[in-house]
C-alpha cells in the first residue's frame, strides 16, 4: 500500500515566507496603500470646490440648449471652451477646444476645432478627438463694430476660466486645486488619530530578519498608520519598543485649524470671502478685513470682466444680448432689489423662462 505523504502546511510560515496561504502564490510587495476615509472625504470636498467655482457668477440670456452651470463647468474641468454657431441644425455650442491652424505676434489662436465635452481621445495619438472633422471656426478676439456677416457662421468667441499666461491653454480648475483638496482630506484622519492615541505612533520589535525589507518601509508605514488610524506598525529587527514620533502630541483642534487655513487659501484663490490664510481665533480687525477683502477682489473681478467681454463680442456678432454678473449671494448685495439676496434666477436663454427684470435688461 502506497504511503501518503500530504501533509497540511502551517499558515503561519506560508505568510512569514511571502506566500499568500489562499492561493500559494507570492504576495505581490505592498506599496501605498489607500486611507479610504481620506478618499471619501476629498471625494465631498471635490464637490464643494466645484459647487464653489460655477455658481460664483450667475448668466442670463443664453441661447436655448445652454445654460450658465454648462458654462462654467466646462471651464472648470478643461480651463476655456469656443462658442460658436451651427447653421446645420440652427443651434448655439459651447465647448472646449483644440488649435487648428496658426497662432498670431501675439500668441493667439488663428484656427480652433471644438472638442467633446465627453473627452473622447485618440488613443493613437493621445489627444482629444475633434467634435466633428473638419470642423472649424476662427476665434474673434475684439468687440465688432460694423455687420460681417461671414463672421455669423465661420466666427467662434474664445472664453477661458482666468487671464491666460504666456500659453494659450489654461489649466483647468480641476488640476490646480486636486493638490490643495488633497491636503485638506489629510486633516480628518490626522485629527481623527490624535483623537484615538494623541498621533503617537509606535514601533513593534518583530523578530523575522528575513522581512527585513519592512524596516525600510517604516518611514512610510508610520504615514500610512497615521492617516488610517492605526497606533502600531511592525519593525523588523533588535529595535526597542519606540515612538516613530518626536513624541509630540498635538491636539485635534490644530489639525482642523490647518484644515481651515487650506480651505481659505482654496476660496482665495476663486477670489471668494474667507478669513485668510492664517484666520485669527477671535474677530478680525476692520483694517485685516479690508487688506483680505481687497486681494479675493481683484481674482473675482478677473473672472467676472473676462466673462463680460466675452458677452460683449459675443453681442456684437449674433445679437443675442447675453451677460454675466455678479453672483449676489458672493458680493452679499440685492442687486435686483427684489427683497432677496439669493440668485434665484434662470439662467437659461429658453424664451418665457426669464424674469421680468432680466428680460428688460
Amino acid at each position: 500500500m502506497t504511503k501518503n505523504n500530504a501533509r497540511i502546511t502551517d499558515i503561519n510560515t506560508l505568510i512569514q515566507a511571502g506566500f499568500d496561504p489562499k492561493t500559494g502564490l507570492p504576495i505581490k510587495a505592498e506599496t501605498e496603500e489607500k486611507c479610504m476615509l481620506k478618499e471619501n472625504i476629498k471625494k465631498t470636498l471635490r464637490i464643494l470646490d466645484e459647487q464653489n467655482a460655477i455658481n460664483r457668477y450667475k448668466w442670463h440670456n443664453l441661447p436655448s440648449s445652454l445654460d450658465g452651470q454648462l458654462l462654467e463647468r466646462i471651464l472648470y474641468y478643461k480651463g476655456q471652451g469656443m462658442f460658436f454657431y451651427m447653421d446645420a441644425n440652427d443651434t448655439f455650442y459651447f465647448l472646449p477646444y483644440a488649435l487648428n491652424g496658426t497662432i498670431d505676434v501675439y500668441g493667439r489662436y488663428q484656427g480652433v476645432t471644438p472638442l467633446p465635452f465627453n473627452g473622447s481621445t485618440d488613443n493613437e495619438k493621445g489627444k482629444d478627438k475633434p467634435w466633428i472633422v473638419g470642423l472649424n471656426r476662427k476665434p474673434i478676439y475684439d468687440v465688432l463694430q460694423d455687420d460681417l456677416s461671414d463672421e455669423f457662421e465661420s466666427g467662434c468667441v474664445l472664453l477661458s476660466d482666468y487671464s491666460k499666461q504666456i500659453s494659450q491653454t489654461n489649466i483647468s480648475r480641476q488640476i490646480l486645486q486636486d493638490p490643495i483638496l488633497d491636503a485638506m482630506a489629510e486633516a480628518f484622519p490626522l485629527a481623527r488619530t490624535s483623537l484615538i492615541a494623541h498621533s503617537g505612533i509606535k514601533g513593534m520589535r518583530v523578530n523575522d530578519e528575513d522581512q527585513k525589507e519592512q524596516v525600510e518601509l517604516a518611514s512610510r508605514a508610520t504615514t500610512k498608520a497615521a492617516l488610517n488610524g492605526k497606533m502600531w506598525i511592525p519593525l523588523v529587527g533588535q529595535i526597542e519598543f519606540q515612538e516613530l514620533t518626536d513624541g509630540t502630541a498635538l491636539k485635534s483642534e490644530e489639525f482642523l485649524l490647518y484644515m481651515q487655513s487650506l480651505d481659505n487659501f482654496r476660496l482665495s484663490l476663486y477670489g471668494l470671502d474667507n478669513g485668510g490664510l492664517f484666520q485669527k481665533k477671535s474677530h478680525m480687525l476692520e483694517a485685516e478685513q479690508d487688506m483680505n477683502a481687497g486681494n479675493i477682489g481683484l481674482v473675482y473681478q478677473d473672472g467676472l470682466s473676462i466673462r463680460q467681454k466675452f458677452c460683449d463680442i459675443v453681442n456684437s456678432i449674433w445679437g443675442l444680448g447675453i451677460w454675466c454678473e455678479a453672483s449676489e449671494t458672493v458680493v452679499g448685495l440685492d442687486k435686483n432689489l427684489d427683497g432677496e439676496v439669493s440668485d434665484n434666477q434662470d439662467q437659461s436663454g429658453i424664451p418665457g423662462e426669464q424674469s421680468v427684470e432680466v428680460a428688460n435688461e
